[in-house]
């Protein structure tokens, strides 16, 4: 069987070699359409980048706290809730951290004279990180921190001294802070207590994300073992995760119509670019269809060349993006990003030659070749 091909119907391999070839033999028109497509990254990466890295920053402190934090409340005391639930809770995938508080009891300052009382719960796990310590250390077990305000009130402010409710007393050993949802801490005492045996009131869970929260809710009651479990109340953050959906769909949509601007000028510009280096080739392409180039070929012709152009400018403009996008917003865009914004370049690119490359392939032969 013979493999030979019709004339004016290269194999794709040729043709990709001779656009190459062409795009370095013309190097003012493979250079100035290289400069638009690095222009039109580097914008796009300073402006719609430095709003990326701005909207990633607004939702990582949304998300911090507010949107993660499930609670589960005994809220009439009487549900007997068990403490064990709570290690157990802390150890389910998807949750990051989980402890729980006790009933409150007042405690003053065993050492004062002064008659400020603060409420003492028992503390079942760990205080996690988003509670932080501002003095002292963490409690062993039977040992105490207090939150800031309350270590103001009973002048513990250096975290050093004894706690009493008028018959047991425990020693402090740290002041703690805290922000949001878990301020109310602010104001008590905790002290580390072994969970056998004994009751949760309030219990706190952080989910890794937002996405997991509506099933660790549904989750806590099946988790924390209760004689009435009717009398547990389950929270979720609602009202934050819907602020956290309205905020993060405002600044997308702002950054999206950006982007979109700023690609459709940039489609514009390459297709003058690239009608004008074309328009300056007539001659050759004239030539190449006398010959017995196809109309496609010419096609394929022109976006391989403009190709070749659009991966040098996307290169430069993707580092130079890159580098002004950390000077602007203090931070590297993510590689998801550039990638993103890189591959939508080229593109734009290509589909902006589509019309010259056309326009090159229709073009008639005889009358491109006459002499006048």
């Amino acid at each position: 069987m013979s493999t030979s091909r019709a004339p004016g119907r290269p194999r794709p391999t040729a043709l990709v070699r001779d656009g190459v070839r062409s795009a370095l033999a013309q190097p003012v028109a493979t250079l100035t359409t290289a400069v638009v497509v690095a222009v039109v990254c580097l914008v796009v990466l300073a402006t719609t980048g430095q709003s990326a890295a701005g909207e990633r920053a607004v939702m990582a402190t949304i998300d911090s706290t507010g949107t993660r934090l499930v609670t589960a409340a005994d809220a009439k005391g009487d549900a007997g809730v068990a403490a064990d639930g709570v290690a157990a809770l802390a150890r389910i995938d998807g949750v990051t951290w989980a402890f729980g508080t006790g009933s409150a009891t007042d405690v003053r300052n065993a050492d004062a004279t002064a008659r400020d009382v603060v409420p003492l719960r028992a503390l079942y796990g760990s205080l996690p990180a988003d509670v932080g310590t501002v003095s002292g250390r963490a409690p062993a077990e039977g040992e105490a921190v207090v939150g800031v305000d309350a270590a103001r009130a009973l002048g513990l402010v250096d975290g050093v001294g004894v706690l009493t409710d008028g018959v047991r007393s425990w020693e402090v050993v740290g002041v703690v802070d805290a922000a949001g949802p878990l301020a109310s801490l602010r104001e008590t005492a905790l002290v580390a207590t072994d969970p056998a045996g004994h009751e949760v009131r309030y219990v706190y869970a952080m989910a890794r994300d937002v996405a997991t929260v509506p099933a660790l809710a549904r989750l806590l009651p099946d988790v924390l073992p209760a004689r009435s479990p009717g009398g547990v109340v389950v929270e979720e953050p609602t009202g934050a995760i819907a602020l956290r959906d309205v905020v993060a769909g405002q600044l997308g949509a702002a950054s999206r119509r950006l982007m979109t601007t700023v690609l459709a000028v940039g489609l514009v510009i390459v297709c003058a670019t690239v009608f004008g280096a074309v328009s300056a080739r007539r001659r050759d392409f004239g030539r190449r269809r006398a010959l017995g180039a196809t109309r496609s070929a010419i096609v394929v012709l022109v976006l391989v060349q403009t190709a070749v152009a659009a991966s040098l400018g996307v290169a430069f403009g993707a580092a130079a993006g890159a580098a002004t996008v950390v000077v602007l917003a203090g931070e590297l865009p993510s590689a998801s990003f550039l990638v993103g914004v890189a591959v939508l370049a080229l593109a734009v690119c290509v589909v902006g030659a589509v019309p010259p490359a056309v326009v090159a392939a229709r073009r008639d032969p005889v009358r491109i070749l006459r002499v006048p």
